[in-house]
């Protein structure tokens, strides 16, 4: 849908600029327009005249409101206080004005999809899915997915991880704060009950990473749940995901053992990078289970040659093992860090050039732009970075 009328009725000027400064250098400017109204008289007439739909979001003190600004068209009505509280009045929700100005809007956009389930704001960005897999464990699937994620952030795109492992690295992504421990039993839920909504829901269910800068869920935390979980609440889980319009790339960090869920998401990857290592046990275990997967008719589609690449992870640059003997084509290496042998700290394993190669192949094929371009992109999304990091410690100061 086009973008919508987002009408802010506040006498704080100082909030209304910061918002709008946001806006324009954000993901939410594909989602949103803004008119600020700081005086009551001006912002009501506007309210009562106009016949482009919009949300209105409005100050607390400005209550209560006339009768002409409840006639909302196609929209709803969103209160922000200075105050942090939850709840609301009636059904219009209470937003802390304060927090984080993604939270602010995100909260904006998840209030307005349940109100207008027949026609929900949604992006326009159409996501391709990409799973990281390894017949072994301890190949190095997560800490790929994550740089993976990192670096196609970095390039300007948008970008959800989704944590699959039945035993989640956990420490990859940003401690939880209260609830979120809870946040993919939510999506699970909704994918079993009401998967209609879980495009809507994706706006409440995802975090952003605070240093790495992408998306995803937080891991469940109840290891009996990843194995309850069924091949159909994975397919569902990624049609919301893909149907919200706002992912360029939704990266699956699977678990090595080939349960319903595992194969479902390669089942339904457009791009699988399959790592191995330069060990003879670990070639003969990944041998094995490509083979048994290749007799079986209804992994055909999984095992389409088009879809899948072999990375070697953890390369001296010196392989001992033959890779055709096991049936195996390397489309390129992962570097051996000895650095991240042992660590207590994963910021410390965090690394620009560890998937550079795997980020360029993808871009590639997407049409991306050519090295000199994409360089100075990355030079202009980190200034946008930088500046949306002033923006939101200036606000909530």
């Amino acid at each position: 849908m086009a973008k919508m009328l987002l009408v802010l009725l506040d006498d704080d000027a100082y909030f209304a600029d910061m918002l709008s400064a946001y806006i324009r250098s954000s993901e939410y400017a594909e989602r949103f327009s803004l008119r600020v109204f700081t005086a009551a008289e001006e912002g009501f007439r506007f309210v009562e005249e106009t016949r482009e739909p919009f949300i209105m979001m409005v100050h607390e003190s400005w209550m209560p409101l006339p009768d002409s600004a409840y006639r909302v068209k196609t929209g709803c009505i969103v209160l922000i206080s200075d105050s942090m509280r939850a709840g609301g009045l009636l059904e219009y929700p209470v937003l802390f004005k304060f927090q984080p100005l993604n939270h602010l809007l995100s909260g904006v956009a998840v209030h307005y999809n349940e109100y207008r389930k027949d026609a929900p704001l949604r992006g326009r960005r159409g996501a391709r899915t990409l799973a990281v897999y390894s017949a072994v464990g301890g190949s190095g699937k997560t800490v790929t997915a994550v740089h993976l994620a990192r670096q196609l952030a970095f390039h300007g795109e948008k970008v959800l991880c989704l944590p699959l492992e039945r035993l989640p690295s956990k420490a990859w992504f940003a401690e939880d704060r209260d609830g979120e421990s809870e946040t993919f039993s939510q999506m699970l839920y909704y994918a079993k009950t009401n998967p209609d909504i879980l495009a809507a829901k994706m706006e409440q269910l995802k975090r952003r990473h605070p240093e790495l800068k992408f998306d995803y869920v937080p891991p469940s935390s109840h290891p009996k749940e990843m194995v309850e979980m069924e091949s159909a609440d994975l397919q569902r889980i990624l049609q919301g995901a893909a149907a919200s319009g706002i992912y360029d790339w939704i990266i699956l960090d699977l678990d090595s053992f080939p349960s319903p869920v595992t194969l479902k998401g390669l089942q339904e990857a457009d791009h699988i990078f399959w790592l191995v290592l330069d060990d003879c046990i670990h070639l003969q275990k990944t041998a094995e289970l490509f083979a048994s997967w290749k007799g079986e008719d209804n992994h055909k589609d999984m095992l389409s040659i088009d879809k899948i690449a072999f990375w070697l992870n953890k390369s001296t640059g010196h392989a001992l093992n033959d890779f055709s003997k096991y049936g195996i084509t390397l489309q390129g290496e992962l570097p051996y860090v000895p650095e991240w042998k042992a660590v207590a700290h994963v910021e410390r394993m965090v690394s620009a050039a560890f998937t550079a190669s795997m980020v360029q192949e993808l871009l590639r094929e997407k049409g991306e732009a050519g090295p000199d371009e994409r360089s100075g992109k990355e030079t202009e999304i980190t200034q946008k970075n930088s500046r949306e990091h002033g923006l939101r410690k200036h606000i909530i100061g």
